[in-house]
């Protein structure tokens, strides 16, 4: 239990009041007491334990109701009663009515005791008071800006509902704007507060004074001997002749405590010192730096991990204990923690040992859901109507093992999938990875049917990473093409092929989720080589070079830009069938435009697509986005050969419909909703074309 002191202990009153804090401090008792008898050696605890709180009632609440008031309370039913839990309710029960513009309402309590019980009722007591209006808000004292540019950096305007919170932002955001214009020791006034007679409205005047207004002269550093003054002018915000701005100083102090971290220097202090001259206007900054010594990581420590096995998390985690403190390994390690998928938040502490050259990194990890059931429909140019069951789960036994099984069904699709992947095998850095598939898609060339293919097949993919961001991935692939039912004037043949192939991969990806990337790129190419000495009946070889890349731009707005560019040609006098070639056109390549309407009627050769999106979120939880739109435009084609290969884009009057192609490039834009979810991603676009042709727009 909480109490230290035992039978046979030497006698300490030190003890006992240690015991006494502890009995206290678990919330139950109102007092506690000890009495010890020096003739049998018996010490005593007394007890008095809190009221348990029965029922919480309000009275005069209009505005609120109980229930609304209940939720806010920290005082809740059912728990002992604490008189600095009551205080503490009245005062949110207070801003809960300021907060909608009732600044004289006042909040009392009363609680009612059976000390034969020892159970208690509460009972507040509200007066709300009228809400109050804003007649006028006026800046005083303004020389260098014009009232009405310093009125327009607050939300308190007239004819509003006045709000206390609102209005102590406003004067925060007032002194900022102030503060980031040049003027350094600029003087807020608390608000002259003016009432009506009956409290209705209220007239504000704020008074300000603004100072002398000062631009950056020389900008220096002292103390260092780990970074250079070059490496710390690469880092800081500011620049000699820009105006004093507190908020750049304050970033630029954060960024070279941030570059000092990332070589463990995590107890830096950096103090920002002014010489002003005031004569000139010019204040000279230097930025005085105690290093102190470098922090090495004693133990890591994982936390809240329920179905996780702890090793999952650890193996992510750049850092090693007692090696120095890097944040930049830190920041990538969460990173990787993310993007296994199942991990709804970390929350990274750095706590004291007690010695000023080591740390304790605690990791706070919240699991999400790892499997989910799901059903759906999606609507698509190349598929039409499609329905969805899929049995997801990516933590598989606690031990990041995905396993995938879906089904897709409609009247132009229907496709079977079972996929199960390992991303350490044997504990070590190699993924290793198998599915099944059976897929059967009627082929449509815009709205008329062309032919119905079947795939059936199996691979393997063994991948070993190189390093954080670098990793190879070799895939083996065994199937059977069958296409049947073909239409008079296709240019397909009949028949059922095997094709066995092997795919060597290398790709390079530092974005910083792979779910939703808001910086870094991802690269790769690959080449796969069916038949010859892997046998089967199809022979071709195919190399492909994918590049995205993604850029921050404004809050979380996210820029990215991708290209695809691909190739196939066959050997051992194979002719080459349509579904091996490429097929532009349509939701996964240039939107806007029907699928396989890009490229020559038998299919291409060469391909590239490329596309600019710009996506923004709407709908956010945790810090992470669930729903976001994007804005987009598409742009590629399909040819025979590289020397058809148009980077221009166009139409010329030959191009329509399968029969004719110009070798010109296509273009189309549009917007699209984006459901991000590492389980089950959703994507609704609408596209336009360009250069739409009869036949060709979706």
């Amino acid at each position: 239990g909480k109490i230290k002191t035992k039978i046979g202990d030497i006698f300490s009153a030190e003890n006992i009041k240690n015991d006494l804090n502890e009995i206290l401090s678990l919330g139950h008792f109102e007092d506690a007491t000890v009495e010890f008898d020096s003739s049998t050696y018996r010490v005593t605890f007394k007890v008095r334990e809190k009221p348990l709180l029965k029922k919480i009632d309000f009275k005069g609440n209009k505005k609120f109701s109980k229930g609304r008031l209940r939720d806010d309370m920290t005082a809740k039913e059912d728990e002992y009663m604490d008189t600095m839990s009551l205080d503490r309710s009245r005062q949110k029960i207070y801003d809960l009515y300021a907060e909608e513009g009732y600044t004289d309402t006042v909040v009392s309590y009363e609680p009612t005791i059976d000390r034969n019980t020892n159970r208690a009722t509460v009972t507040f007591f509200i007066t709300e008071g009228k809400k109050v209006n804003v007649e006028s808000v006026r800046i005083a004292g303004t020389k260098f800006f014009n009232e009405k540019k310093v009125l327009r950096q607050i939300q308190t305007k007239k004819k509003k509902v006045f709000k206390e919170k609102i209005m102590a932002e406003d004067i925060e955001k007032i002194r900022n704007f102030y503060t980031n214009s040049g003027f350094e020791s600029v003087d807020v006034s608390t608000p002259a507060m003016s009432y009506n007679e009956d409290r209705t409205k209220v007239s504000i005047t704020i008074n300000i004074s603004e100072g002398p207004r000062y631009r950056i002269g020389g900008i220096g550093f002292s103390g260092m001997s780990v970074y250079t003054e070059e490496d710390l002018h690469k880092v800081i915000q500011i620049k000699t002749k820009q105006l004093y701005n507190k908020e750049k100083i304050e970033l630029s102090r954060q960024s070279m405590a941030e570059l000092y971290s990332e070589k463990g220097y995590l107890r830096v202090e950096i103090v920002p010192e002014f010489t002003k001259y005031l004569e000139t206007g010019v204040m000279d900054i230097n930025f005085n730096i105690t290093e102190n010594s470098i922090v090495y990581l004693d133990r890591i420590y994982i936390d809240g991990l329920a179905q996780t096995k702890e090793f999952v998390i650890r193996r992510e985690i750049l850092l090693e204990e007692k090696q120095p403190f890097n944040s930049i390994k830190l920041r990538r390690s969460v990173e990787k923690i993310y993007n296994l998928g199942f991990i709804d938040e970390v929350k990274v502490d750095l706590q004291d040992t007690g010695s000023p050259d080591t740390a304790d990194l605690v990791l706070n990890v919240t699991e999400g859901k790892p499997g989910m059931l799901s059903a759906g429909a999606g609507y698509s140019s190349i598929d039409k109507l499609v329905g969805t069951l899929q049995v997801t789960h990516m933590n598989l036994f606690g031990r990041a093992q995905r396993l995938n099984l879906m089904w897709e069904f409609g009247d132009r699709k229907q496709n079977y999938e079972i996929s199960w992947t390992e991303p350490w095998f044997m504990h070590k850095p190699l993924s290793l990875g198998t599915g099944l598939y059976d897929l059967t898609r009627k082929q449509y060339y815009s709205d008329m049917y062309a032919y119905t293919y079947n795939r059936q097949g199996a691979d393997i993919k063994v991948g070993p990473r190189l390093s954080d961001y670098l990793n190879l991935f070799f895939i083996y692939n065994y199937e059977r093409i069958t296409i049947t039912d073909i239409q008079p004037g296709v240019l397909t043949v009949a028949g059922s092929e095997l094709t066995s192939s092997f795919t060597g991969q290398v790709i390079y990806d530092n974005r910083d989720n792979v779910f939703d990337a808001s910086r870094g790129s991802r690269n790769s190419f690959s080449l796969q080589l069916a038949g010859g000495p892997f046998s089967g009946d199809v022979h071709f070889y195919k190399p492909l070079i994918r590049s995205s890349w993604f850029l921050k731009t404004i809050w979380k707005f996210v820029l990215s830009a991708n290209a695809t560019l691909g190739y196939v040609e066959s050997y051992n006098n194979y002719r080459m069938t349509d579904p091996n070639m490429f097929h532009v056109g349509g939701a996964d390549s240039v939107r806007g435009y029907t699928y396989n309407t890009l490229n020559p009627p038998e299919g291409g050769r060469v391909m590239f697509v490329g596309n600019i999106e710009y996506k923004f979120p709407i709908v956010q939880e945790k810090g992470r986005t669930i729903l976001q739109a994007v804005l987009f435009y598409d742009v590629g084609a399909g040819w025979t050969d590289f020397s058809k290969f148009n980077f221009n884009t166009g139409a010329t009057d030959e191009w329509t419909y399968y029969r004719k192609w110009d070798n010109l490039m296509k273009s189309g834009w549009g917007f699209g909703i984006r459901f991000t979810t590492p389980v089950f991603p959703i994507r609704l676009d609408w596209g336009w074309p360009v250069h739409p042709k009869i036949g060709q727009t979706s």
